[in-house]
């Protein structure tokens, strides 16, 4: 995992053994997975996610991932990395996930 916090943006870099470990996770499962074993690039800025890629790719219309998925992995890493006083936090995090 890498990630790159700057005052305007939130960048998240997850590999495929990220992904896997966080499906696997004990007690937090996350059966059929479609984000198990994939490679993950997430950005954000004021606007929310502004860019999002899948093993390197957009994700097409006939992707079969789903956005609560997509909100727990990028809420369950970053959510101890970014600040509760950085201006995105409430941009990147869903509280109460």
């Amino acid at each position: 995992m890498r990630i790159s916090i700057t005052p305007d943006c939130i960048k998240l870099w997850l590999s495929a053994s990220d992904t896997y470990n966080w499906a696997h996770k004990e007690g937090a499962m996350w059966p059929c997975s479609y984000f198990e074993n994939k490679r993950v690039f997430a950005e954000f800025d004021s606007r929310g996610l502004v860019d999002l890629t899948i093993n390197g790719k957009y994700p097409g219309d006939n992707e079969d991932s789903s956005s609560t998925e997509l909100n727990a992995i990028l809420n369950d890493h970053l959510k101890e990395k970014v600040s509760k006083d950085h201006k995105l936090y409430s941009v990147v995090i869903q509280e109460g996930s």
